[in-house]
């Protein structure tokens, strides 16, 4: 047993509102995705501000350059998410990267561990259902490669 009420586990199988579906072109691929102030209060809806937790586990630096006038770095970061089902403790955890590229060093490094954290706690919630955007993952192609070329793994 989950350990969720019926309540939560309708509001997780629900989709996710196309009004809150963001998409970005990465790679010649476009992405679909929800923004993390979505995911989060999404959680506070489903779970209840005192039923889960988020716990950053791990951030690591993969690069720090300075050119010019500017920083640009990138990190990752993996974070623990708690959340309370009634009796039941789930653990999920989910991995992230992060870019930053600004004036001041400490901006770069700022939007690039916040980034991080921010990808890495939507890919741990995503794994509770569509609510967290998780149907949002099936499909992920390159523009140019048709459906089903890309279902048969071509």
């Amino acid at each position: 047993m989950s350990g969720f009420s019926n309540r939560q586990l309708k509001k997780l199988t629900r989709p996710v509102d196309a009004a809150n579906v963001y998409k970005r072109n990465r790679d010649g691929r476009e992405l679909s995705y929800i923004p993390g102030w979505l995911a989060i209060a999404e959680a506070n809806a489903i779970f209840g501000y005192a039923g889960w937790d988020r716990q950053t586990i791990h951030l690591e630096k993969l690069f720090d350059r300075s050119a010019h006038d500017s920083t640009m770095c990138g990190y990752t970061a993996r974070v623990r998410i708690v959340v309370r089902a009634g009796q039941v403790v789930i653990t999920r955890e989910g991995t992230g990267y992060g870019y930053g590229v600004a004036r001041l060093a400490t901006d770069a490094h700022e939007k690039a561990l916040k980034a991080a954290e921010t990808d890495a706690t939507k890919r741990a919630l995503a794994t509770f259902g569509n609510r967290f955007g998780l149907s949002l993952y099936r499909g992920a192609r390159p523009a140019s490669m048709p459906p089903k070329a890309a279902q048969e793994g071509h």
